[in-house]
């Protein structure tokens, strides 16, 4: 292989049981995005093992069909919003949807009833993100209108805006004050209550409810560095024992030898500064590798980190190895991951392209293999 991914299956079993054990509350795992560009049936197979797992949480059908699969026992819950033609194949499968308008509510009503199924639903509750989500003055009279046959709500949510970009936390708490002011109305003991993300779940225990939503950071992410700081500054429950379970790898496919003032790629964008050894990895923005690394990133080869020089093309990136002896064609290149003392994670690189780490791993190519390792 030129490029793979490994799954540490140990370390993602390790961070489930870490927020299990903090929240006291079931789980539910996020999964959509190709779990977070780790791989949906890598991922949900591993953690289908795990007793303490609620719901897988996808985003769209395709992937409801594939992770019902590799889930076992688990059920899964469709988050993501799900086209007409997409709802008789997840109502026929059993998985859960979410609600996100009255007249979707009534759409899925009226398709369930049609093929003699009974549609499992969340509701979800707009609080002030502008996104999906039922006004939450019209939760009630769409409650009021179903009929169970053909409908049963499972759950009720809402999601946060605001709770990852900043350490002032007013406006998560505002959007928590409105959910709770809704579901102390409507008999809240008929339904699962869930209103955490990873961030929430690190902070603040008022929004664990019925079931814990946990994504980037069952992964090994922290959210967001201002999370990591709150987190600190409270110290709830010792330090957080967050585990990477990615490692992106590929290999040298070719050494070259270029003299001063060599130009590098697409644009000439780099020229050498001396005789320089050059490596050519091939791996690009196809398999995911981000474009605005281009001069601007780092691999390790030989135990050593080596700066990226020129383009990174559509599969292959070059990096100066001039600094490292005896590297050869074949050798092992991490992309992210450690080798030695050296490490590469994916919040320098997103910070180097001025994004987010929940971007640059996502993009990794679905079609490159993932291996579970233990």
């Amino acid at each position: 292989m030129k490029t793979h991914v490994e799954i540490n299956s140990a370390n993602l079993l390790a961070n489930l049981e870490w927020f299990a054990d903090r929240t006291k509350k079931p789980l539910i795992f996020v999964v959509k995005g190709n779990a977070y560009g780790h791989g949906l049936k890598e991922v949900v197979s591993i953690a289908s093992t795990f007793p303490r797992l609620a719901y897988f949480a996808v985003d769209s059908a395709f992937e409801a069909l594939q992770a019902r699969v590799h889930a076992g026992e688990k059920p899964v819950l469709v988050v993501g919003w799900i086209p007409d033609e997409d709802l008789p194949a997840i109502l026929a499968a059993g998985i859960e949807l979410i609600a996100p308008s009255v007249p979707y509510l009534k759409k899925v009503s009226a398709l369930a009833r049609k093929h003699r199924l009974q549609a499992k639903v969340h509701l979800k509750v707009e609080t002030g993100t502008s996104r999906l989500g039922i006004e939450a003055g019209k939760v009630p009279a769409a409650l009021a209108g179903l009929n169970p046959e053909t409908v049963q709500v499972k759950g009720i949510y809402s999601h946060f805006a605001n709770i990852e970009d900043t350490t002032d936390h007013s406006y998560a708490k505002c959007q928590l004050d409105l959910f709770n002011q809704l579901v102390a109305g409507i008999n809240p003991g008929r339904f699962l209550k869930h209103f955490s993300c990873s961030a929430s779940a690190l902070l603040f225990p008022e929004t664990y409810f019925d079931l814990v939503r946990v994504g980037i950071s069952a992964y090994g992410f922290w959210p967001s560095k201002p999370t990591q700081v709150s987190f600190q500054e409270q110290n709830q429950g010792g330090p957080a024992r967050l585990r990477p379970v990615l490692s992106w790898y590929s290999r040298v496919a070719q050494v070259k030898e270029l003299p001063k003032n060599s130009p590098v790629g697409y644009g000439l964008s780099y020229r050498t500064l001396k005789k320089t050894r050059l490596a050519v990895i091939p791996v690009g923005y196809y398999e995911g590798y981000d474009r605005r690394l281009s001069n601007n990133g780092w691999i390790i080869v030989g135990g050593k980190r080596a700066p990226l020089r020129g383009r990174v093309c559509m599969n292959m990136l070059m990096a100066d190895i001039s600094h490292i002896p005896g590297v050869k064609p074949g050798d092992r290149v991490v992309l992210i991951g450690c080798r030695g003392d050296e490490r590469i994670t994916a919040d320098e690189l997103a910070e180097a392209c001025q994004t987010i780490h929940y971007e640059l791993i996502a993009r990794i190519n679905p079609l490159i293999p993932r291996l579970v390792v233990p």
